[in-house]
């Protein structure tokens, strides 16, 4: 599970390195999602696991990429498309984007996109 923790920081610092000015937050904690207007924040869901017989476990991860605040949500979701063109052009190996809410705590729904990877490169 060494290799899942390695894996989950670098896909941290990747987001972080391609989305640049477009993000407001990066987190693995729900309750540090602070998306911010004209900006996206991304929660990196905990993955799914897979033990294939013959090696390592391989995480799938899964991103919910949030746009704007209660008040800019008309514009939200173009920053998420954004957002996700970025990504693909960058690199990411995005398998599909799906649209969804997010619910920020106590402040409603947000504009959000579940983003399933494909298995990452850990070399």
């Amino acid at each position: 599970m060494n290799n899942i923790r390695k894996q989950r920081a670098a896909l941290m610092d990747t987001l972080a390195d391609m989305l640049d000015g477009l993000v407001s937050s990066i987190s693995i904690d729900a309750q540090l999602v602070r998306p911010a207007a004209g900006k996206v924040a991304v929660f990196i869901e905990p993955p799914t696991v897979e033990w294939p017989s013959w090696g390592p476990p391989e995480p799938v991860w899964t991103l919910d990429v949030i746009g704007g605040t209660p008040a800019t949500q008309p514009s939200a979701v173009d920053d998420i498309l954004t957002a996700l063109d970025r990504l693909a052009e960058r690199g990411l190996n995005i398998q599909k984007a799906t649209p969804a809410t997010w619910n920020l705590a106590g402040a409603g729904t947000l504009a959000a996109y579940q983003v399933t990877l494909n298995a990452l490169e850990t070399e």
